[in-house]
């Protein structure tokens, strides 16, 4: 797949890469982006809910009242989960809600956005992108040459590591700094736009060619 190279909102050239299509992959699989969403929400479930049935809630050891002879309805324990203050019934317990995705599928996930949105035309490689002071105008000024809409929700994926670029981001609802090491699929699935380094798109189009072989 070729795509363009721009610096600023201007074209300064073109990168080759085999992201998007292998003899092993497909183009774009919308059911593998649906299978890596899943498993990543699965995995940030804490699973610690947790309820006291009849038997473990305090108390409700001594029978109310005989069973017979008063005229009331029967009651063994004061902690049935019919009164108030009793067990709940069938209630949630901790549980492991974590799944699993191996390599492959997973960056066949990350191989299918990045070919759909350069499809869209929403996947913008940047060059000579370099960012070091920690305040938000400065970003904005700085970005603001490649044509950027605020209301936008934009993913920037960097090639390593930029403290000033995620400080200068983390107050504005819309952008998501990323670095090749710590990708997250939600994040490029929820994004209007995408802007990665040549660097980093290079780095990754190497890792991937490694996985599939």
């Amino acid at each position: 797949m070729k795509l363009d190279v721009f610096q600023g909102n201007t074209k300064s050239g073109s990168l080759e890469v085999k992201l998007a299509v292998t003899d092993k992959v497909e183009a774009t699989s919308e059911h593998t982006i649906y299978q890596a969403v899943v498993v990543r929400l699965a995995n940030e479930r804490q699973g610690t809910l947790s309820t006291l049935t009849k038997s473990e809630v305090r108390g409700g050891g001594k029978k109310p009242w005989r069973q017979k002879g008063l005229g009331r309805a029967r009651a063994g324990s004061i902690r049935s989960p019919l009164w108030r203050g009793g067990g709940v019934t069938f209630g949630p317990k901790p549980r492991d809600f974590s799944l699993k995705i191996n390599q492959k599928m997973k960056t066949k996930a990350y191989i299918s956005v990045f070919s759909k949105m350069n499809e869209l035309g929403r996947l913008k490689v940047i060059t000579g992108f370099s960012y070091n002071e920690m305040k938000t105008k400065a970003f904005l000024k700085a970005f603001s040459a490649y044509c950027v809409d605020p209301a936008e929700k934009m993913v920037i994926i960097t090639e390593a590591k930029n403290p000033a670029l995620y400080l200068s981001t983390r107050n504005l609802p819309n952008v998501t700094v990323m670095y090749v090491d710590q990708m997250d699929i939600l994040p490029l699935v929820y994004a209007d736009r995408i802007y990665i380094t040549d660097k980093a798109l290079t780095l990754l189009d190497e890792r991937y060619a490694k996985i599939f072989g």
